[in-house]
């Protein structure tokens, strides 16, 4: 068994890229810059529209700023923090110093599980615990979990 912290003893190798590029984190740090870049590149490019008697753009979710400006936001952010942690992941194995190694994974952590709260809201509106002017119709009874008063 090697000791070393989060893989320190290996620190100062050679890069991969082929052994990089296969890495499960890898891979799915790619494809979600991907998934991001399409949320705010389609919010960008077709969320926004005029109605015909104005000049002034609309959003086009229910003509609300806030609802663009939050899809706007939560993708570029997402793209930005996979880049990010991507552009980390690639010099990992490079760092030696175990308490920085620490913290970046920490750190890693710690955004990706706070990067699903935004995504609450739109549970909420799939469960039918959202405002009913927000949620659309519904044909039937809504008898489902709320997970946000």
């Amino acid at each position: 068994m090697e000791s070393g912290a989060y893989g320190a003893a290996n620190a100062g190798g050679s890069f991969d890229l082929r052994r990089f590029v296969s890495q499960p984190q890898v891979v799915t740090r790619l494809v979600s810059m991907v998934l991001a870049l399409i949320v705010f590149s389609c919010i960008f490019g077709e969320g926004y529209t005029n109605i015909h008697t104005s000049d002034q753009l609309y959003c086009v979710f229910n003509q609300n700023e806030d609802a663009c400006r939050y899809g706007s936001a939560i993708g570029v952010l997402a793209f930005l923090a996979s880049a990010f942690f991507l552009v980390v992941d690639a010099f990992f194995s490079q760092i030696s110093n175990a308490t920085d190694r620490k913290y970046l994974v920490i750190g890693d952590l710690l955004f990706s599980g706070c990067a699903g709260f935004p995504g609450l809201p739109a549970i909420q509106g799939w469960s039918g615990c959202l405002h009913s002017e927000l949620r659309g119709p519904h044909p039937g009874s809504q008898h489902s979990l709320c997970l946000l008063p």
